[in-house]
């Protein structure tokens, strides 16, 4: 019997929002230990790959230690690292465990490092020795560095943005984890960097770019001597000496052809730099050519207020928008703001509220609105993720209230109100909440792409929208003073 020992600690931090990241943010997502890190089986997640793979396998054993993710957002505190990195260091201690499979983000900083991840694997191998594989599956937005590749015996990064195959990724670990404690697998590893920093919409791997660039990645893995050409998009947002796309490539022995393709796949992807340039509508333009459209949902992705990025979830641009234009029948959501979610509890479903909403962490997302609103819904905010990314997981906004807030022409914009910042992935946020997406003409998410995985099947448009934030597109709006230099685009 083969002993697997699981965990992770995933967090994608984006240095630029001034709130650090402590413990009680990993604990609001469900750190997960012990026996509890079942509860993931049947998932689409990585853990949920880890644990279905095992479990299938007569031949393994689990041994489940933590798994925990935040959020993201700013730096992960000290004593974040030091809880999750030091039940993770003694769970391994007592698992004995044949080999490690671990779920990282890729981009996480903390106040200890730059290179987050790089210093949880060194933590690992001091405890399992340079001879236990230690197999390593990050998001695919990962500023992947030397030292993570030296200390994890094969990183496997997502294939897909939105992240649609994060448990196929966990079932892979795990089945390349037997293969090399069979002694049929001798990873060898190549590694190239790009000083290319790609905004986030166009790392979307169902078009031109990214699509062209991972087509050419499974072109390589045919080849039965590649294991995997893994594609790390970056992720921009991190100023930080470490920030910028890579290429991990794993063959069974051939470090000569794994770098070789590594060196490859950054040329290719360097030669497409200028297909990396985003496009986008500003507000103003993205709310008319919705409202023109004969047929609904039309999808408005609020790009710079992403929370999955690390934004504050409350900004108020594109809702400002609707409601000045009068777009009748649309919807938006979520915009965290706690302070509006206790006024709309004290007042009661059905009640009429008076109240500034949003733009009142900072003053990058726009300015608190004046709004007239009914409230319509309110909910503690638990809810079921149900499509292709994370289906089966479970979501939290935190007490949620929905509103009704009036616009120009008698016009009305339902708004999700959470206490929580949540990126809109998946139509089960908005259809927990009494917002049937397929019945709105608009419909206005916070998320860049990840939204599309769930949202695609039933937009009959989706518009990205350029709006101000800490995800904002253009990446000159950014004051970089750590990143290697020159970086394209930025030096062009």
């Amino acid at each position: 019997m083969l002993r697997i020992a699981v965990g992770g600690f995933a967090h994608e931090t984006n240095t630029f929002s001034p709130r650090t990241t402590d413990l009680n943010e990993f604990e609001a997502e469900e750190l997960r230990r012990g026996s509890e890190i079942e509860r993931f089986a049947g998932t689409r997640t990585t853990p949920g790959g880890f644990v279905d793979a095992i479990t299938a396998d007569s031949e393994l054993e689990m041994a489940p230690i933590i798994v925990g993710s935040a959020i993201p957002g700013g730096v992960v505190t000290k004593n974040a690292v030091d809880t999750i990195e030091g039940e993770l260091a003694e769970g391994l201690k007592r698992a004995q465990a044949d080999a490690v499979v671990l779920f990282l983000h890729g981009a996480m900083v903390t106040e200890y490092s730059d290179d987050g991840e790089g210093a949880t694997l060194e933590r690992v191998r001091a405890v399992v020795g340079p001879d236990v594989p230690v197999m390593l599956v990050l998001d695919c937005h990962a500023n992947v560095t030397q030292e993570m590749v030296d200390r994890a015996s094969v990183i496997l990064p997502f294939d897909t943005y939105p992240h649609v195959d994060g448990h196929e990724r966990g079932v892979e670990a795990v089945q390349l984890a037997k293969q090399i404690l069979n002694g049929t697998l001798t990873p060898a590893k190549g590694f190239a960097r790009l000083s290319l920093m790609a905004a986030t919409p166009r790392q979307f791997t169902g078009a031109h770019p990214a699509q062209t660039i991972m087509d050419k990645a499974f072109a390589y893995e045919q080849d039965e001597r590649v294991v995997n050409v893994g594609v790390n998009w970056g992720f921009a947002y991190a100023d930080t000496p470490v920030t910028g796309m890579s290429f991990v490539v794993t063959t069974n022995g051939d470090a000569e052809l794994a770098q070789r393709i590594a060196d490859e796949m950054a040329a290719f992807a360097w030669n497409l730099r200028q297909d990396f340039i985003p496009e986008a509508l500003s507000v103003e333009e993205a709310i008319k050519a919705a409202i023109a459209e004969p047929f609904g949902p039309v999808v408005l992705a609020d790009i710079g207020d992403n929370p999955g990025g690390g934004t504050t979830c409350d900004g108020t641009a594109i809702l400002w928008g609707l409601l000045d234009l009068g777009a009748d029948n649309s919807a938006i959501g979520p915009i965290a703001d706690p302070e509006v979610v206790a006024l709309a509890f004290a007042a009661g479903e059905g009640a009429h509220l008076s109240c500034q909403l949003g733009g009142k962490v900072d003053d990058l997302h726009g300015y608190p609105i004046p709004v007239e609103a009914t409230v319509l819904r309110l909910s503690d905010g638990h809810f079921v993720y149900e499509g292709p990314m994370g289906g089966g997981d479970v979501g939290w906004l935190g007490r949620t209230a929905v509103l009704a807030c009036e616009g120009r022409h008698g016009s009305i914009v339902e708004v999700i109100v959470s206490e929580r910042r949540v990126q809109a992935l998946d139509t089960a946020l908005f259809r927990s909440q009494g917002v049937i997406p397929e019945e709105k003409k608009i419909i206005a998410v916070k998320s860049a792409v990840h939204f599309r995985g769930a949202f695609t099947p039933i937009a009959a448009r989706i518009i990205e929208v350029d709006t101000p934030g800490l995800l904002a597109i253009d990446l000159e709006r950014f004051d970089f003073q750590r990143i290697p230099r020159p970086m394209w685009p930025l030096d062009r």
